[in-house]
């Protein structure tokens, strides 16, 4: 009997293809990361010089007040100096103002795709790589700016008026104006040197510690921009630092310090313009840093807790007054906070009758450190002061009773192109102060009201956010003195929010927040008369788009996405 051995069957491949292995996926997603980065560094090189190019056409476009004369801005402007000064039979005013709107809408593109390769393609561990190009594209083009030797606004001037009030004739900027010393060097560069100082008491001292520059509008507009410089740096900063203490991941941290830093027309107001407005952003990006720091580690409702915000938002109506309702919203938050600890209890109502007594008494605390704040700032200025005096000081500037760049200002214009429509009573209603003053009150109002409700069925620091973001978002749709450095409020509440629950009204609002950035450049183009002098239609021009953008994010926002986001980040 003969033994045979058994045959090994050989495998038979299978037809179906085998899954890559990690390591194959891994280095896939690698190489995805670095082509990613690859395109953020071409977007850095193609923003800064897209900045780099506009320094040209803003010399060119006249400045009938003065021309300033700085050496490395004319150097820089050697790189764009084969632009055309004249564009067919268009005068070198508007093909200077052509050249500047289309350079800086190829800047928002390279924003806009930069902001897209963070949010979408670059991966966490390139997140590092990231925030370095972030930095250089901010800090160098905001350093072409600093040096530019061309304007936009003249507020610098104001600024540099209200320094040399304080600190070379020793007068009161709150009761004494400019024009009471017509021989100074600057006083034909100030125009508004007959109306009282609009801005609050740390404006003002921060004005003040400029007395010793030389007399000269090169050496105020250079050193307003230095420092709007630095508190743009420091504002982009404070957004990472806003975004760690909410929890948020390494990729969302460096999307809104790109969308907040890269920010054209925040660049444009900050760097060239030197206004004051990024200075107040300054101390709302810090209050909400200190707020989410607090409810990060529990003490919220502290003293330690609440009271610091208090004081920065304080501070930053101490800068401007605009910010009064967000200052508002965190004593609403506060009050919700402290009355419902836990979020969604099914005990709510007995919690809040319970915890009455202690809300009150941290809510006549936070009141008491504001009104504490303000009066250590103001009561050195209204010293010797009757308190009807004090009272004009506050509605004594252009800004209480006149309107500009708003739908009130169109209505004003369109029954100036149009007398015949004098006699129309709607016409005439809706082109007065009182009535948009009241609707600006009212749209307030309401949304402290809705927020009520909405900060007592989630008393979150993402809440509050929202709250404030579509509050201040009204307020500059619907208020009859509107200039483009104000959409600066909204970019830096829309980057904090970045990603929150309740996603579907949180992005809308910060879509229409940063198509509000791009609209808002056509005040400078009806300024220049590029749009004709129909200024009844620069309202349309700025809100219109933002408007639109909120919709269409709004009905196209995916319904799934909004039950994930709370689940996100």
């Amino acid at each position: 009997m003969s033994m045979h051995k058994p045959v090994a069957k050989t495998p038979v491949a299978s037809p179906v293809l085998e899954r890559p292995s990690r390591r194959d996926s891994r280095d896939r997603v690698f190489a995805g990361g670095r082509w990613s980065l690859f395109g953020l560094e071409f977007c850095v090189l193609a923003f800064l010089a897209c900045i780099l190019l506009t320094v040209t056409p803003l010399i060119r476009m006249p400045d009938t007040l003065f021309r300033l004369h700085i050496a490395w801005g004319s150097l820089l402007a050697e790189a764009s100096g084969w632009l055309p000064a004249n564009l067919g039979a268009t005068y070198q005013q508007s093909s200077a103002s052509i050249e500047f709107f289309s350079l800086l809408s190829l800047a928002f593109l390279c924003y806009c795709l930069g902001a897209l390769l963070v949010a979408r393609r670059v991966e966490e561990t390139r997140q590092v790589t990231a925030r370095v190009c972030i930095w250089l594209g901010l800090i160098l083009a905001g350093a072409i700016y600093v040096v530019t030797p061309g304007l936009l606004s003249h507020d610098t001037m104001v600024y540099a008026g209200y320094s040399r009030l304080l600190a070379v004739y020793h007068a009161n900027p709150y009761f004494v104006t400019f024009s009471a010393f017509p021989r100074d060097p600057l006083a034909l560069y100030d125009q508004w040197s007959h109306a009282n100082a609009v801005y609050g008491p740390v404006w003002i001292i921060v004005c003040s510690a400029l007395g010793w520059l030389k007399p000269t509008p090169e050496s105020y507009v250079v050193a307003f921009r230095i420092f709007a410089l630095m508190m743009h740096v420091l504002n982009t900063w404070l957004v990472d630092r806003a975004l760690r203490a909410l929890g948020r991941s390494q990729r969302t941290r460096a999307l809104g310090m790109l969308l907040y830093g890269w920010n054209p027309l925040v660049l444009l107001e900050s760097a060239l313009n030197g206004h004051n407005d990024v200075f107040m952003l300054t101390f709302v990006l810090l209050g909400v840093f200190l707020v989410a720091r607090a409810e990060q580690r529990g003490e919220l409702l502290r003293a330690r807790g609440y009271l610091p915000p208090i004081v920065a938002l304080t501070l930053a109506v101490l800068v401007k007054f605009t910010m009064l309702p967000v200052l508002a919203a965190y004593l609403l938050f506060l009050a919700c906070k402290a009355l419902q600890p836990s979020v969604g209890s099914p005990l709510a109502w007995k919690l809040a009758v319970s915890n009455w007594r202690s809300a009150a008494r941290k809510l006549c605390w936070a009141c008491c450190v504001a009104a504490l704040a303000a009066l250590a700032f103001y009561v050195p200025f209204w010293f010797g002061h009757n308190l009807h005096a004090i009272i004009e000081s506050f509605t004594g500037n252009p800004a209480a009773g006149f309107a500009e760049n708003s739908y009130q200002r169109s209505l004003i214009n369109w029954l100036q192109f149009h007398p015949a429509q004098k006699d129309n009573f709607i016409l005439l209603f809706f082109s007065w102060r009182q009535v948009w003053d009241a609707i600006n009150y009212l749209a307030i109002l309401l949304c402290l009201v809705l927020g009520a409700r909405w900060l007592w069925r989630t008393p979150t620091v993402q809440a509050f956010l929202a709250l404030t973001l579509v509050m201040m978002c009204l307020v500059l749709l619907l208020t009859p003195w509107f200039f483009t450095w104000y959409i600066t409020w909204i970019v830096g509440l829309a980057v904090v929010c970045l990603p929150m629950r309740r996603a579907r009204v949180t992005w809308s609002f910060c879509f229409l927040a940063l198509t509000f950035s791009y609209s808002a450049l056509s005040l400078y183009l009806f300024n220049h008369n590029l749009l004709g002098s129909r200024g009844y239609l620069v309202s349309l021009f700025d809100t219109v788009p933002p408007i639109c953008a909120f919709l269409l994010c709004w009905f196209l926002y995916p319904r799934q996405k909004e039950s994930m986001s709370s689940q996100r980040d």
